[in-house]
């Protein structure tokens, strides 16, 4: 038998690059094992109503199209797919151990109605067919006010609950409303704080606070105010406080696909062909997860002789088919992992074999045979899909030499696409005819058109790939274009000599990320405490809120204050524009070392810990997700002599007590915020090489740097790894200290650091 596979250009094409750029790697990382088919089924639980409500149509679509799926190993992220209508029907896996995580919603601080959904299930790949069940639950710690509590002796009530990273408030208006808040859990938040206030009846005020401790997700914390009556003697009435800690009763949301088509065993998107007329079976799956109400048969081509737009689901129209020598098996199960939702879960798998018998019999044709389905399932979801077969070489589509391949997915290849930079593929169809190949690409609109072309090497290696294929497959080629601008969609198309593909695909470079405060002109301060709990007042803060958490940069001035000193505040020495820099100087406090540092993150707390004072710090800000090639900045350093020296391992050779401190400039990008913890007996630092690093970067001085009373450039490359290729990053973290070892007490009380300038550089 002779089949030869051939894909059609346009749509096909786009759709086939597509599967093929979902998946974050080909088959290396997998690593040897035999490999097995796996079927996602997902659905959304956790609403926070007591009792089962229907969602609406508009809310269902937004969760389907928000939910993120991803599949890792120990190697990393291997496939992900972004809305649940892009998950195939069939996912190749090698056996072995795997994750999958889910997420839909927003993830919000603090909001009166957004939500987020996560799911999360480890699973085991074996040989064969594999079904996984992944449930989202409500992921948000919730609160609520109960209404009852308006009918308290209280005027003006106003209910707040907050963690560092946001607020919500209740008043009289939201409370009756019945209004529940929704928070996500900073990680280094483990409680809820909360302050009732309002007015007595006699006008006096009344202020409660407290702390719910140790919150969990999918519960919700639900506030009591009650009257209790006292003697007359004591005062009156108490006004009591309570606090109900309600699990949430899940409601489940079903967000399964709609009915897919595919073939079984081979690739229902390309053409099938046989021009010898020896075929063997071909079998197409249709999958419902909600069942399937019709299934429509369209055919194109009248010599295959079956009627078209028959529903074959009918029992008289499954046997005429058979009868000509199409198969059918249907088979209907429940899926039980979904039946505890109070509704089962119907999924109808339709089996329709095109027998040899009947593909050997099909008339020599020079148009191709097209059996187009059309799947409606029970929940009103449709889907398509069709079998195209040509038995003869004039119904063999006609390939040209070159077409354009998908854009990236930068959910999937996030760093193909960049502010100014992309990676753009192309495919090969002809080896022959596509002799000097590339890309074309635009500003979406313009009228010219740039070229790039593949390096020697690479077209070369791209037309032995296509040659080898004896011009049977395609052959992608790429090529990285620079110069581009940021935040710009673009077109680009492929083309070889003498012929350009009318497809045009499109991209959207990425956006500069904008450092604010990045030169240091904004200052302010704020109350803080310090690590005895004393309140203390005008703590400066590279900012002007007044709010610690609300500033993109932080400093340990808060833990300085403990001493009464700032280690971190603006100055006029040195600038390289504006008013201000940065001036961090190292100095002491109580006797320990206290390190002058800015950073991009807030410092939390001081507190005292064993006798020693402690700083707990969060490092990271919300990024946009970019990828710039380094950092800059301005910079002049004047190290004292070390004075203060603990010794440690992590200490370099060059690093010693009398010598000359260490000043330390790094940046990261980061998968999420890091925690620092400056406890000399449990302590927590920042680890350059966590898994949850994409991009490290970093510059040491070691000795006095710039000339007498300026600042010089600085460039600090950032260097990717490998993880960052399919995980796009989310927080930005800069450090910037005086004394490199400060954290470990170490380093000299007179160094001194100046910064100004901050910027990414994007290349």
């Amino acid at each position: 038998m002779n089949m030869i596979n051939k894909f059609i250009t346009g749509s096909a094409v786009a759709f086939a690059m597509g599967a093929l750029l979902s998946s974050c790697a080909m088959d290396a990382p997998f690593g040897e094992g035999v490999e097995g088919s796996l079927t996602i089924n997902t659905d959304i639980r956790g609403d926070v109503t007591k009792t089962r409500a229907a969602v609406t149509g508009d809310e269902l679509a937004s969760l389907r199209e928000k939910c993120v799926v991803y599949i890792e190993n120990n190697k990393g992220v291997i496939r992900k797919w972004k809305g649940l209508d892009n998950i195939p029907e069939s996912i190749k896996l090698r056996t072995g151990s795997y994750v999958a995580e889910a997420w839909s919603g927003d993830s919000v601080s603090a909001s009166f109605d957004a939500k987020f959904y996560r799911g999360y299930q480890k699973f085991e790949m074996n040989e064969g067919a594999n079904t996984l069940t992944l449930k989202c639950n409500i992921a948000n710690v919730l609160v609520s006010v109960d209404p009852s509590s308006l009918d308290v002796n209280l005027s003006d009530l106003k209910v707040t609950f907050s963690h560092s990273r946001g607020q919500l408030e209740f008043t009289e208006s939201t409370i009756t409303d019945g209004a529940k808040g929704y928070f996500m859990m900073p990680n280094v938040d483990k409680d809820l704080v909360y302050k009732v206030e309002g007015k007595k009846s006699d006008g006096s005020a009344f202020s409660k606070e407290g702390k719910i401790e140790n919150v969990q997700r999918a519960h919700e914390y639900c506030m009591n105010l009650s009257e209790e009556a006292r003697p007359v003697e004591e005062g009156g009435a108490l006004i009591r406080l309570s606090i109900a800690d309600i699990p949430v009763i899940e409601e489940e949301v079903e967000i399964f696909p709609a009915p897919a088509v595919s073939g079984v065993g081979f690739n229902i998107a390309e053409q099938v062909v046989n021009t010898e007329r020896n075929f063997s079976d071909l079998k197409v799956c249709v999958l419902g997860y909600h069942g399937l109400s019709s299934l429509v048969l369209n055919v194109d081509n009248a010599d295959a002789g079956i009627a078209s737009g028959q529903n074959i689901l009918e029992t008289s129209v499954k046997t005429e088919l058979e009868q000509k020598g199409v198969k059918m098996e249907r088979i209907q199960s429940t899926d039980a992992a979904s039946s505890d939702s109070g509704e089962d879960v119907l999924v109808d798998k339709v089996y329709i074999t095109f027998t040899k018998a009947y593909l050997d019999a099909l008339p020599e044709s020079d148009k191709e045979f097209k059996f187009s389905f059309e799947c409606t399932d029970n929940h009103h979801k449709t889907g398509h899909g069709s079998l195209r077969i040509a038995n003869s070489l004039a119904a063999v589509e006609k390939l040209a030499p070159v077409s354009t391949a998908a854009a990236p997915d930068p959910e999937t290849q996030p760093m193909a696409i960049g502010a100014r930079r992309a990676t753009l593929s192309g495919l090969i169809n002809d080896a022959a005819a596509a002799l000097n190949f590339g890309i074309k690409y635009r500003k979406q609109g313009a009228s010219g058109w740039d070229v790039a072309y593949p390096s020697g090497a690479a077209a070369a290696a791209a037309r032995r790939a296509a040659r080898a294929t004896r011009a049977l497959e395609q052959t992608p080629f790429s090529v990285t274009v620079t110069g581009l601008e940021p935040g710009t969609v673009y077109e680009f198309k492929a083309f070889c000599d003498g012929y350009e593909d009318a497809e045009v695909n499109l991209f959207t470079t990425e956006s500069m990320f904008n450092i604010p405060n990045s030169s240091f002109e904004e200052w302010g301060t704020y109350d803080g405490k310090t690590a005895l709990g004393t309140t203390a007042k005008g703590i400066v803060v590279p900012g002007t809120t007044g709010d610690k958490y609300t500033c993109f940069w932080g400093s340990g001035n808060e833990g300085g204050a403990t001493a009464k000193i700032t280690m971190t505040n603006k100055s006029t020495d040195m600038v390289h524009s504006g008013t201000y820099s940065a001036r961090l100087a190292s100095a002491s406090a109580l006797g320990m070392l206290a390190a002058g540092n800015i950073f991009v993150g807030e410092y939390v707390k001081a507190a005292l810990s064993g006798g020693n004072a402690v700083g707990y710090i969060n490092m990271g800000r919300e990024y946009n997700g970019s990828h710039p090639t380094a950092l800059r900045a301005y910079v002049n350093y004047r190290p004292g002599t070390v004075g203060n020296f603990k010794a440690n391992d992590i200490f370099t050779p060059d690093f010693v007590n009398g010598g000359s401190d260490h000043g330390q400039i790094y940046v990261a990008l980061s998968e999420q915020v890091v925690n620092i913890v400056t406890d000399p007996n449990d302590n927590k630092f920042f680890n350059p090489d966590a898994d949850y690093i994409l991009a490290y970067g970093e510059m040491t001085f070691k000795e006095a740097f710039g000339p007498d009373g300026a600042l010089k450039e600085i460039t600090v490359p950032l260097k990717y790894r490998e993880r960052a290729k399919s995980v796009k990053p989310k927080y930005l973290l800069i450090t910037c200290c005086a004394s490199k070892y400060g954290d470990y007490f170490s380093g000299s009380t007179t160094s001194v650091l100046y910064l100004d300038d901050v910027e990414l550089i994007y290349e």
